[in-house]
């Protein structure tokens, strides 16, 4: 295919006619550049795109050059593009742009990159006075141009471009092979005779089977290259239906091995999805491996081993001599080190087929003590995917793949083990595994058979050396890579790509090496984990030699029979596990019980393995009490679903129902039956039409329902093949978790509580569980156990403690919902009370049931209104008396009873009632969406854009969160009623996806503890309590001075509501003054008034008549004679004076006149002065009663408000 470099100016002509006079030297464009190939344009633009060429919105390109020619296979480019896309994902115009990728990507298909004068763009203009001068406001312009992490908008804007997620592009796409005639189908059906293949038998006017077609191209693509999947319309091709006898479609013949299978016919999806990964699973058996209970092997996210570590590089090009010196040398340290400081995204590739030639030819003209310089330098180059992608690609005649296998071919052929050094062998080790850092070379590596031969022979002739625990371990590190790469393609389909002789040689030296190495744990981790993933032990007999002293692969004479002492055929499968078995027990710790493999225990009889369960105590799994950390995490398992039918109620047995259930106990289906036309609990049915029996396969099916069956299921055949394996997981620190689930009325709190006469899984899991720590204490004394135990219900959405007493009359108390991140959700507040025997957590157990809340309804005369969760924390503490270490071990069992699902026309509920039934049946329904969701394929390939687990949408799928997806062995059980049809299906529905869920357990364990650091925890712990204990001290303290201060505010309030009593008495007494003043003050001002107006009104002289009377308002004649005689003898005795006026006068008389005129002159001038002084006092005595009246008013308003109420007692005042 040819290669072109698409050129696209961005300035549009601008850069070519501005540059000069702005940056001093002539730039003709802002260079932007694609790779076309195979009728594609691929650009970088914040993620890789994939578009037509010169479709997108910057129009056509301005230059279009031929770089060459490739001959690689799209796949391969594809999932090459696949590894870049872990480098380029943020866009930088500066430094790691469009003309980066496509450098490297032009590198990888011919070995040369594009042209330096565009790479080097960027860079020029930025040390330009200019560049420099702009930098700051272009770099803001682009970030804020920034669309989705791009800067052009090609993904958004261009028509037909595509983004394949990772890991997407180089999946192979399986399709569905449609055939119309009987050649076709013997041609597809000969080239699958090895493996397997389904014939969907349809028709174009058979609606049931279009209803199947897309799960019948679903699973095309999920089989992949382990079968075919063909689809034949019989309407054409009529020769294929009478051969094999059609007469109803849809129809599927299955094929194994060339030969029919099994053959079915109905529109069952489910039946359809299981018998053709039934078939898959037959015609590729599992590894046996898989069925052992080894996490390490089993971890689907195991990783190759690289060696990434970089050396000081000066002083590694320093050994090389002139030869460090040479340009490709240079550009590689170059890259190296900006790959290390920068990140490969600010990286660009180096010359690198200047540098392999370099590499080739010093293997010939360098010693070999130094040619390590360079096999190490090669090997830090490779930690970059795109560097050993190019090299897993190498163009070079005659072969490809020329440096590596030349490298590998010097090291193990040119020089031999004596001569090599030391050295040299180990970086080359390193070197190839870290050619596993691009997903292209595992396979390269397994199909090309000088890369591959070179390989086997460098990590054989590596196990040999037993003076290097480096080089062995090292080497066990890449025949891991190695088996790993031939694992995942086995599993992958079909078969194998190592061949079975090379195998047989790896798994040889393997085993040789095993029995010998003595020194190196990690050497021996690591072939342990290697012969872990090779082919089938069973299919792989190897023979010992003829010499009986020679003890080849198997190391030492008790493995030859006794009777001949001769070698004989050894089963590698019983190999490997005798070989563990004495790993575990010398190096690891781990003894070899049955529970930690299985199959291993193969050679035992049937009656010994169907025995009693040997888990009535503890299962350790080690006899320090610990677990190794490669153990610890679970490789991860499905949802343990069972299903449960309970017998007959007597509302069913009244209306005469009938069993819709069947279960066969041997493969443990359960069907569900069609329903009659009689029962009128199933109207609905009768509606649709249900004219086919459903049939669901689960882990166990217990049948409940005809206590005189055979076949009937106690309540200690559910604990005895459910509960007891999860406590185990307990016992091994693993979380567990079992809930029912089920309509209302269909045994689930039976099943869970159960009744005094028969006890539930929750009774007897705690009975089995003290009866365990019992019988453990008296064989290891040296562990303790610490219970803990917790019950709360979730009610209409509220999660109230069920161990917290009721208050009659009162609102209950409900708790709030927290999330830690190590923890996961978690209840707030919650009572977790310790227990120490069975009795007390029946008894705490009894408070809770008793506290819970249920209510009669139709369906159910106790139906639970609530979900309830019983949790059990156990804790396990060794202490190790050889080392005085202190191991911790912690993990919950959480038992649910969830609620059942109900109907509001059946149960006829109303009220509270209905409510209840609405919130329970809105967490069933987030619960069944949760199930959906988790249950999804897609769920287990995350993609950007998918949506979330809805687990906040409700109260009780929040709290299960760690349960359903999490750290957690996690069992279902589905509780159905025999005769409700509708429910029952529903319920086998949920259950059947529960199946798919995956979650992810690991042992909850708190490494070893030496006593030193004990002991330092104890002083840490010591010092805490006594910072406690100071801070206790002070607040006894304070509250002490709080009491006596709180006693004097008492007493001095006492006394000011004795001064308020003082001033309310002393304010009346103030009033009635005040009143009485402002009388006698009132009195006296009208006193001084008169006063006032008599002095400044004297009384006038009276006149006298000239007959001597007196005028006095003109009085009568005959008034007051005596009085007129009187006063006319007074007159007549004064006649004869010598006054003429007609007055009364005489001489003495008139001088006493005046002088008593003086005198009244004078007291009435003093009577003016006594007024006036009398008036000043007055007035200042006025002044003094306002002024007194002012004050007794502030003090009244002291002690009354506005409306005269007299104030309340015990406030401060101020009293003056």
């Amino acid at each position: 295919m040819d290669v072109h470099l698409l050129v696209y100016d961005l300035s549009r002509g601008l850069a070519r006619q501005m540059s000069l006079g702005l940056l001093g030297f002539q730039l003709d464009a802002i260079y932007h550049t694609a790779i076309q190939l195979n009728g594609r344009e691929y650009v970088y633009d914040g993620s890789i795109v994939a578009i037509r060429p010169g479709s997108s919105h910057l129009g056509q390109p301005m230059q279009k050059l031929h770089l060459g020619t490739t001959e690689l296979p799209m796949d391969v480019i594809e999932e090459y593009l696949d590894s870049l896309r872990e480098i380029y994902t943020a866009y930088d115009l500066w430094r790691h742009n469009c003309n980066n990728f496509s450098n490297d990507f032009a590198t990888f298909l011919l070995g040369k990159g594009i042209p330096s004068h565009i790479t080097n763009m960027p860079q020029t203009v930025l040390d330009s006075p200019f560049g420099q001068m702009i930098l700051p406001t272009l770099t803001q312009q682009i970030n804020a141009n920034k669309r989705g992490g791009n800067i052009l908008g090609i993904e958004q804007q261009t028509p037909g471009s595509s983004v394949k997620p990772q890991s997407e592009l180089h999946r192979p796409l399986s399709k569905v092979h449609v055939v119309s005639n009987l050649g076709q189908l013997d041609e597809l059906l000969g080239r699958f005779e090895k493996a397997c293949a389904v014939v969907f038998f349809t028709s174009a006017t058979c609606p049931p089977c279009k209803t199947l077609y897309p799960l019948y191209d679903e699973l095309a693509g999920e089989i992949g290259e382990k079968g075919v999947l063909i689809k034949v319309d019989t309407s054409q091709a009529l020769d294929v239906g009478s051969r094999y006898s059609i007469s109803a479609t849809p129809t599927f013949i299955t094929f194994l091995k060339g030969q029919q299978e099994n053959r079915w016919s109905g529109a069952d999806p489910s039946a359809l999805r299981g018998n053709v990964q039934l078939l898959v699973q037959m015609a590729w058996p599992p590894h046996p491996h898989q069925a052992l209970d080894l996490p390490t092997f089993s971890n689907p996210a195991a990783d190759y081993v690289t060696f990434t570590k970089i050396p000081p590089l000066p002083k590694l090009l320093a050994k090389m001599g002139a030869t460090a010196a040479h340009p490709a040398v240079q550009s590689i340290k170059t890259f190296i080190e900006s790959r290390t400081s920068d990140g490969p995204a600010e990286t660009t590739l180096p010359d690198l087929a200047a540098f392999t030639s370099l590499i080739r030819s010093s293997l010939t003209t360098l010693p070999p003590d130094l040619l390590f310089t360079f096999i190490d330098l090669l090997r830090c180059a490779l930690i970059d995917p795109r560097v050993s992608g190019y090299l897993a690609e190498e163009q070079q005649q005659p072969t490809h793949h020329d440096t590596i296998t030349a490298i590998l071919t010097h090291v193990t052929t040119t020089l031999s083990p004596t001569t090599c050094p030391y050295a040299l062998r180990l970086v080359t080790l390193q070197l190839a595994c870290n050619l596993f850092t691009t997903p292209l070379y595992p396979g390269q590596i397994l199909t090309h058979p000088p890369l591959r031969t070179a390989l086997t022979q460098l990590i054989s002739s590596s196990f040999l050396d037993d003076a290097h625990t480096n080089t062995r371990a090292a080497a066990a590190a890449l025949l891991f890579n190695v088996a790993l790469a031939n694992n995942r393609k086995r599993r992958a389909g079909p078969g194998d790509l190592l061949p079975e002789a090379e195998q047989v040689e790896l798994a040889a030296s393997v085993l040789e090496a095993i029995v010998q190495e003595d020194t190196s744990a990690e050497a021996l981790e690591g072939m342990l984990l290697a012969l872990g993933c090779a082919e089938a032990a069973a299919k792989m007999q190897l023979n010992a030699t003829a010499n009986p002293a020679n003890p080849c692969i198997f190391g030492s004479s008790h493995l030859l029979t006794p009777a001949t002492a001769t070698p004989q055929p050894i089963n590698l499968e019983k190999r490997f596990r005798d070989v563990v078995g004495d790993i575990n027990e010398t190096l690891i710790g781990i003894s070899l019980d049955p529970r930690l493999m299985p199959n291993s225990a193969g050679y035992l009889d049937v009656a010994q393995r169907s025995g009693a369960s040997c888990a009535s105590t503890p299962s350790l799994r080690s006899r320090d009490g610990t677990v190794p950390p490669h153990a610890r995490v679970d490789g991860g398992g499905n949802v343990r679903v069972v299903v449960r039918v309970r017998a007959f109620l007597p509302r069913e047995i009244h209306r005469d129902a009938e069993c819709l259930i069947h279960m066969d106990p041997v493969s443990q289906q359960t069907t569900l039956l069609v329903p009659n036309d009689h029962d009128p609990a199933n109207a609905r049915a009768r509606s649709r039409k249900v004219l086919e029996e459903k049939s669901f396969t689960f882990d166990n099916s217990f049948w409940s329902h005809d206590p005189e069956d055979e076949h009937y299921a106690t309540q200690e055949d559910v604990y005895d093949s459910l509960g007891e394996e999860f406590l185990d997981h307990n016992f091994e620190g693993y979380h567990t978790c079992i809930f029912a689930y089920g309509q209302t009325g269909s045994g689930k709190s039976y099943t869970m509580m159960g009744t005094p006469d028969h006890p539930g899984l929750i009774p007897r899991t705690c009975e089995d569980l003290f009866e365990r720590i019992a019988a453990a204490q008296d064989e290891t004394p040296n562990i303790s156990y610490n219970v803990r135990v917790s019950y709360f219900e979730v009610y209409n959405e509220h999660v109230r403690d069920l161990l917290v007493p009721v208050i009659p009359h009162q609102p209950p108390y409900y708790l709030k919902i927290r999330e830690s991140p190590t923890e996961g959700p978690y209840v707030k507040d919650l009572t977790e009370v310790p227990v120490r025997s069975l009795r007390e957590i029946i008894r705490y157990m009894r408070v809770g049931d008793n506290n819970r809340t249920t209510a009669s309804t139709k369906m159910n005369d106790t139906s639970s209104r609530s979900h309830a969760v019983f949790t059990i924390m156990l804790k396990q503490i060794h202490h190790d008396l050889e080392t005085d270490e202190t191991t911790e071990r912690s993990s919950r069992i959480r038992l649910v009873d969830l609620a059942g699902s109900e109907r509001a026309k059946s149960t006829e509920a109303t009220g509270q009632r209905l409510r209840e039934g609405s919130n329970i049946n809105k967490s069933l329904t987030t619960l069944g969406r949760v199930i959906a969701a988790l249950a999804d394929p897609k769920q287990q390939r995350p993609r950007p854009g998918t949506s979330v687990v809805p687990y906040r949408d409700s109260i009780l799928t929040w709290l299960l969160k760690d349960s359903l997806g999490g750290n957690s062995k996690t069992a279902m059980i589905a509780c159905i009623a025999p005769s409700d049809y509708e429910e029952t299906l529903s319920t086998l529905r949920y259950a059947d996806q529960a199946k798919r869920i995956r979650t992810r357990a690991v042992v909850n364990q708190v490494d070893a503890v030496s006593a030193a650091e004990r002991d330092a925890q104890i002083a840490a712990m010591e010092a805490e309590i006594r910072e406690l204990q100071l801070v206790v001290g002070d607040s006894r303290r304070r509250e002490k001075d709080a009491r006596e201060a709180e006693e004097r505010l008492e007493e001095y309030q006492a006394r000011v509501r004795g001064l308020q009593l003082a001033m309310a008495e002393r304010s009346l007494l103030a009033d009635g003054k005040i009143r009485s003043l402002q009388t006698e003050n009132d009195a006296l001002r009208l006193h001084l008034k008169l006063a006032l107006e008599s002095l400044r009104n004297p009384i006038p002289a009276i006149p006298v008549s000239e007959e001597g009377v007196v005028a006095v308002g003109g009085g009568g004649e005959g008034d007051g004679d005596n009085n007129n005689k009187e006063a006319a003898e007074d007159t007549g005795a004064g006649a004869d004076d010598d006054n003429d006026d007609g007055y009364a006068s005489g001489g003495p008389d008139q001088e006493e006149e005046e002088e008593q005129k003086e005198d009244d002159e004078e007291e009435a001038a003093k009577y003016e002065r006594n007024a006036d002084d009398m008036h000043e006092h007055m007035s200042g005595l006025l002044k003094d009663l306002d002024m007194f009246r002012r004050k007794i008013g502030d003090d009244k308003t002291r002690f009354v408000d506005e409306l005269s109420r007299r104030k309340p007692l015990g406030k401060r005042s101020n009293i003056i």
